[in-house]
């Protein structure tokens, strides 16, 4: 997988961090001829989606494009639910709530031995664990329109971060 379709992913991220297309090629240093077929529906490939990732550094446009390429936790984007950190908030507590209610059931069977763990055992760690999948699928989100109000994105945030977690230990490298 060395291209992607993201027109609609690009438009939207343009939207949201009021830029033209003339500008997003100047910043990318692409003719403004590809970046229009990126925005028309050609292939984009993954250099280019880096590149154009880091330049709008809009969080959303970010998980998109991990979602896209590696499958990872696509962006929390609702019909239904508005995006603001009140309502967020909220929504993070009732999973807060329903994952907590579920983890008396999981700890006890966690104590047992694997070889140990009968069926409702299993079941009652994959509920734990994916409620607890829930909880961080709607915290992600919360942090993300938390940084928007800093106009700063997720991943700008995380490269800040990364002294910090290689100090803690958190993860490796220098």
């Amino acid at each position: 997988m060395s291209t992607k379709v993201i027109s609609q992913q690009l438009k939207a991220a343009a939207e949201r961090k009021s830029l033209k297309q003339v500008t997003i090629a100047k910043g990318t240093n692409r003719a403004k001829t590809t970046i229009n077929g990126y925005f028309r529906g050609d292939s984009t490939p993954l250099e280019a989606m880096e590149e154009i990732a880091t330049y709008i550094d809009d969080s959303v446009l970010n998980q998109h494009f991990t979602h896209e390429v590696f499958s990872w936790i696509p962006p929390m984007e609702s019909e239904t639910y508005k995006m603001d950190t009140f309502t967020l908030e909220i929504i993070k507590n009732m999973e807060q709530e329903v994952r907590e209610s579920l983890r008396g059931r999981a700890k006890l069977a966690m104590t047992k031995r694997e070889d140990m763990y009968s069926e409702e055992d299993k079941e009652a760690i994959r509920q734990y664990a994916l409620n607890y999948l829930d909880e961080v699928f709607i915290e992600i989100r919360y942090i993300v329109s938390v940084f928007d109000k800093l106009d700063m994105s997720m991943m700008s945030a995380i490269q800040e971060r990364i002294p910090d977690w290689k100090r803690k230990k958190y993860i490796g490298g220098k």
